[in-house]
């Protein structure tokens, strides 16, 4: 929900059911404002704006002028994107400042339903860590019909279409059959699994690790992205293991 006090322009993002809705003050009905035309003019204590079906919508109220203009558009919009953006810029020039990129909240210290956690913790959370989901079991089924493991391309829609109305919550971002593709996939575990311990094993087995194919600010420590050594898509043998046992030989590169 932002307002501009500037221009008086007033924006909010809601998920609501189907029904209707009105504008009150001060959370009181003694002030409230509606749309007796359905017009796109706010009418004191006019009637109840329908809302024909569940969804996201954006609500957009010119309060700077004297008829309260206003719209209401239904949006799509993906629930696991969520991040933090006051006080942070997009673009990261230095890795090591906070502030440059966009910070992720998608794990909290809370409980469902915002009250504070158990075991609370200045610096650790004790947020269950998930480690097999139904999410990632019917993206793997997607991926496995795709890279031609058999399977139904129907049934494999079907899963993802789950998954992401799951995230949308309604059919608003759904795909189509044309836009199953490996590459999507991989970017919808992205959308699904991320900060879940996936990322890096996907990359590999996409081959986009490594190679020029997929590039992110700072790989290969230029600003812009550059393939690295294929060698990385393994780890070093840590040196105590080396040292415990004469026998290892340690992978290639390093």
């Amino acid at each position: 929900m932002t307002y501009d006090p500037a221009t008086g322009l007033w924006n909010a993002m809601l998920d609501l059911t189907a029904g209707e809705v009105k504008f009150r003050a001060n959370d009181g009905w003694d002030i409230n404002y509606g749309d007796s035309g359905l017009d796109g003019i706010l009418d004191a204590g006019g009637d109840n704006i329908p809302i024909p079906e569940a969804g996201t919508y954006v609500f957009t109220m010119k309060l700077g002028t004297p008829d309260y203009t206003y719209s209401i558009t239904r949006t799509a919009y993906d629930k696991r994107a969520m991040f933090w953006t006051d006080g942070q810029t997009l673009e990261i020039n230095d890795i090591g400042q906070f502030t440059e990129g966009y910070a992720i909240t998608k794990f909290k210290n809370v409980n469902k339903d915002g009250s504070p956690a158990r075991f609370p913790h200045p610096d650790f959370v004790c947020t269950d860590y998930p480690v097999f989901r139904l999410a990632d079991a019917y993206l793997m089924y997607a991926e496995a019909v795709k890279r031609g493991g058999g399977g139904s391309e129907g049934r494999a829609l079907e899963l993802v279409n789950q998954v992401r109305a799951r995230a949308y919550g309604s059919a608003d971002g759904n795909i189509s059959g044309g836009e199953l593709t490996l590459d999507f996939i991989l970017d919808e575990r992205a959308r699904e699994l991320y900060w879940e311990g996936h990322r890096r094993t996907d990359l590999i087995r996409f081959d986009k690790f490594t190679t020029s194919a997929y590039l992110w600010p700072w790989k290969g420590k230029v600003p812009n992205g550059a393939a690295t050594g294929s060698f990385r898509n393994l780890y070093p043998i840590p040196a105590a293991e080396m040292s415990a046992n004469p026998n290892l030989q340690q992978n290639t590169g390093y």
